[in-house]
C-alpha cells in the first residue's frame, strides 16, 4: 500500500519517523483516531525508511489549509486540522475552567446529555496537538473564540455548523440561552491547536469553551470503534 508523500503532514511524518516498531506505529495511529493493523504498519514502516525527512521536503508536504493524511488510511483532512482550539481556550469543568491544552485523559468536563441537560462528562481521548491557522470568532456578548475554520459549533441535538459558516448564526450558551456570531476572521497565523473527545456516545461529545457550546472532533460511535 503506497504512501502518498504529498498528503502527509510534517508533524505526522516526524512522529511516524520516530516509531521504532510496527507496534509503536499502530499505537500512534490509534491516538489519531484510526485503526491500523500490524501488517499495514509493517508495510508503512518499510516505506517510511525510503522517505527523506530533510527540512526542505518536510516543508513541501506540510503546506495547505487542509492536510490529508493518507498514511493513516483516511481520504479526508487531518482531524487535527479540522476541529481544534488554541491552547489557552477555556473549557468549563466542574467548579471552574481549564485550558484545553491542559486537559488530560479522565478529566471531568461540563457536557450535555441527549435532552440538553447539563451533566458531567469525562475526557475519553486527547487528540495529539497539531498546527493550524487560527480563526477568530466574535460573539454578540463580547466572547472571542480562537479556533480553526472547521471547528463545529453545537446548537442542540443534531443542530451544528462549522465556524467558517457561522457568521450571523446563533450559538448555544451554557445557561440555555443563545448569542449571535458577529464575525469570523481568518488571522493568517498558525498556532498549536488542541482537541478532546468527551464521552462514549455521539450526544456526549459537547463541551463549553468560554461558556459557548462546541462539538468535539468525532465520537467513538461515529468512527466505528
Amino acid at each position: 500500500m503506497p504512501i502518498d508523500k504529498t498528503n502527509i503532514t510534517k508533524e505526522m511524518m516526524e512522529k511516524a519517523s520516530k516509531c521504532e516498531t510496527a507496534d509503536q506505529l499502530v499505537a500512534l495511529a490509534k491516538a489519531s483516531g484510526v485503526t491500523l493493523t500490524k501488517e499495514e504498519a509493517e508495510a508503512y514502516m518499510a516505506e517510511l525508511e525510503d522517505m527523506e525527512l530533510d527540512s526542505a521536503a518536510l516543508e513541501k508536504v506540510a503546506g495547505g489549509s487542509c492536510n490529508k493524511v493518507t498514511i493513516w488510511g483516511t481520504d479526508g483532512c487531518d482531524v487535527n486540522e479540522h476541529l481544534c482550539f488554541a491552547g489557552d481556550s477555556q473549557v468549563a469543568v466542574p467548579g471552574g475552567i481549564k485550558c484545553i491544552k491542559d486537559l488530560k485523559l479522565g478529566d471531568k468536563v461540563i457536557t450535555l446529555d441527549v435532552s440538553g441537560k447539563e451533566i458531567i462528562g469525562v475526557v475519553t481521548e486527547v487528540v495529539p496537538p497539531s498546527e493550524a491557522e487560527i480563526v477568530e470568532v466574535s460573539f454578540s456578548n463580547g466572547t472571542l473564540w480562537r479556533t480553526t475554520e472547521s471547528q463545529t459549533m453545537y446548537l442542540g441535538h443534531e443542530q451544528n455548523y462549522m465556524v467558517k459558516d457561522a457568521k450571523g448564526k446563533k450559538a448555544l450558551l451554557r445557561d440555555g440561552g443563545t448569542v449571535t456570531v458577529t464575525d469570523v476572521r481568518y488571522t493568517g497565523k498558525r498556532e498549536t491547536v488542541y482537541d478532546v473527545l468527551v464521552g462514549e456516545e455521539e450526544d456526549e461529545d459537547v463541551f463549553f469553551v468560554s461558556g459557548i457550546a462546541a462539538e468535539g472532533y468525532f465520537t467513538k460511535g461515529e468512527r466505528g470503534l
